[in-house]
């Protein structure tokens, strides 16, 4: 490849860096050591695995955001007030997260669109839920 060509490929991939922050997290994960000891959580627990990348986006008890499920009552059976992640099957009831601006949370319910590295956190109001948005964030198993 000559200069010309090498130097245009570090443009483009600078610029891609600087216009997606979502590419720039995922740039810099990659670079994260994923077998690193275990970290202390909260309150001095200890982490079950390292922090995984997860897709957070957030959800409340209105029918927008659950249609004909919207009966304050998650998949597990609880209802569905504090704080509560909606995970993928393969994360089991019961577990504890540490989802960072949301806090230590526990998996009591499930969702269509939540499938692989995907979390739903709930919030009480829909305007909050917007709020939140959709953020990628480093979430850690505490237990």
């Amino acid at each position: 490849m000559n200069k010309f060509w090498h130097d245009i490929k570090i443009i483009v991939t600078v610029f891609f860096l600087m216009v997606s922050s979502v590419a720039v997290t995922l740039w810099i994960v990659r670079e994260v050591n994923v077998f690193s000891p275990p970290e202390l959580g909260p309150a001095g627990s200890q982490s079950v695995g390292p922090a995984q990348l997860m897709r957070v986006s957030a959800y409340c008890p209105c029918k927008k955001c659950c249609g004909k499920w919207a009966d304050g009552i998650t998949a597990s059976g609880k209802p569905a007030v504090g704080l509560i992640v909606a995970a993928p099957p393969n994360i089991p009831f019961g577990t504890i997260l540490d989802v960072p601006g949301y806090g230590i949370c526990a998996v009591w319910d499930r969702g269509g669109a939540i499938t692989g590295n995907r979390l739903d956190v709930l919030f009480p109001t829909h305007e909050q839920a917007k709020q939140w948005g959709v953020q990628y964030l480093m979430v850690k198993v505490v237990k």
